[in-house]
């Protein structure tokens, strides 16, 4: 193994969502949703981590591992918990947690919606419900009002593609529908336009107010697909899989375009609708053939014969690779700033974290040396936390969260990227000290 010397303008940190360590909030979706017990194990979002309750805390923890940026989610279900009623409490403490994190030196970057919503919007068909759009804006303007003077830089939608897929074809997160190919690509383009306004909205408000920095963009997973056999049946699942998962979110939100199934125009406009890139990378996903046309006739496995080295503690395969590929492609497509915003790995014994951190700064290295323009690192997660439908055994944290005392504890693996947040290196004695 040897060392990496990072660029000193490059910013690293870590990633959170609200519903995932916040606690305390009966207006959310995914605590109804849990009501059904359709979390593992009958856990609930109701207590999670209690960061609502403890954000000076955790910032404190964050300082002692020197990061420098951290990306949080704002819960649209404690800013409007019924529809049109705002909560003077929500935006509070919203406005407080950000002004405690730029008194510590660590810059914000806000997410408008991460996989959660209001029983409310839930109710009446969320991303399918044709309203949805007009509803998100609202929840945009209140936001910027709010915290808009404070924070330049906004992440509009986590993950949209996976948000669909386990929402309506994998039945993982509420209302839990299977195989609805309709409503994926109803909800698809909503959120795509209900992105791009959003994006001019922000422009356009932070401008009124005086502002010309802001940066807007969005969080996509990107897997890093790969066929199994070399059949046409396999490579043509792979193509309608990276088409249907990947190309027409980033078609519609980076370009503005909508594609066949959901459009052919450009409904704002030919232009650009993102200033950055967010790209979140877990694995690597191998594709089989399967006769399921609901799945696209193919179905994603894990290569078989895998040593247990390979494996993080979900069963998906460790494959840093896959970050130089998927940001390499995406970067000579669109040629956007890059942002890690997502990459970690559930680790309960944190035996393979601080190797794994090393072998994805290693491809973003690479990446950097080619004249990739990679900006941020932001591992998930800071703590344990409810790892949606997983429920809280996946263990994500640079800091350990001892859920019946909500006691922190820094990690081996956090103290290492602690190192490598304040030094922007990675030395030998640090690869002696944490990984070999």
């Amino acid at each position: 193994m040897k060392p990496i010397t990072l660029p000193k303008e490059f910013l690293l940190g870590s990633a959170t969502a609200a519903t995932q360590i916040e606690g305390g909030d009966k207006n959310s979706n995914w605590y109804h949703w849990s009501l059904k017990g359709k979390i593992a194990n009958n856990e609930s979002s109701i207590i999670a981590a209690d960061h609502y309750n403890r954000v000076e805390e955790d910032i404190a923890l964050m300082k002692d591992i020197h990061q420098e940026i951290y990306r949080m989610s704002i819960e649209w279900s404690r800013i409007e918990p019924e529809e049109g009623k705002w909560s003077q409490e929500g935006i509070r403490h919203y406005q407080e947690e950000i002004k405690a994190l730029i008194r510590a030196g660590i810059k914000p970057l806000i997410t408008l919606h991460h996989f959660s919503h209001p029983q409310w919007f839930e109710e009446i068909g969320q991303w399918t419900n044709s309203d949805s759009v007009g509803y998100f804006l609202r929840f945009t303007e209140k936001v910027i009002e709010s915290i808009g003077r404070d924070v330049n830089e906004y992440c509009t939608i986590n993950e949209p593609n996976v948000f669909v897929t386990d929402t309506f074809m994998d039945g993982k997160y509420p209302p839990g529908k299977r195989d609805d190919i309709i409503s994926y690509f109803k909800a698809s383009k909503n959120m795509i336009l209900a992105h791009l306004k959003t994006y001019r909205l922000i422009h356009q408000m932070r401008e009124s107010m005086g502002y010309k920095d802001t940066m807007v963009g969005i969080a996509i997973h990107l897997a890093y697909f790969e066929v199994s056999e070399e059949k046409m049946l396999t490579k043509l699942s792979k193509k309608l899989m990276d088409y249907s998962f990947h190309q027409m979110f980033l078609n519609g939100m980076i370009d503005g375009h909508l594609k066949f199934p959901i459009g052919s125009s450009y409904p704002l406009g030919k232009g650009v609708y993102c200033d950055f890139l967010g790209v979140n990378y877990y694995s690597r996903h191998l594709i089989h053939s399967s006769n399921n046309p609901a799945m696209l006739f193919g179905e994603v496995r894990v290569e078989e014969g895998l040593s247990e080295e390979k494996l993080n503690d979900l069963g998906w395969e460790i494959y840093p690779e896959g970050l130089y590929k998927v940001v390499k492609e995406v970067y000579n497509l669109y040629k956007l700033p890059i942002y890690i915003t997502e990459n970690g790995i559930p680790d309960a014994k944190d035996s393979k974290r601080a190797r794994f951190i090393y072998d994805h700064i290693l491809e973003i290295d690479k990446l950097i040396q080619e004249g990739v323009d990679v900006r941020r690192y932001y591992h998930w997660s800071l703590l344990d936390n409810l790892e949606w439908n997983d429920g809280f055994t996946p263990r994500f944290g640079l800091i350990e969260v001892d859920y019946k005392t909500q006691e922190r504890t820094i990690r081996n693996s956090g103290y290492f990227f602690g190192e490598l947040c304040r030094r922007k290196e990675i030395t030998q004695e640090m690869i002696a000290k944490y990984i070999e």
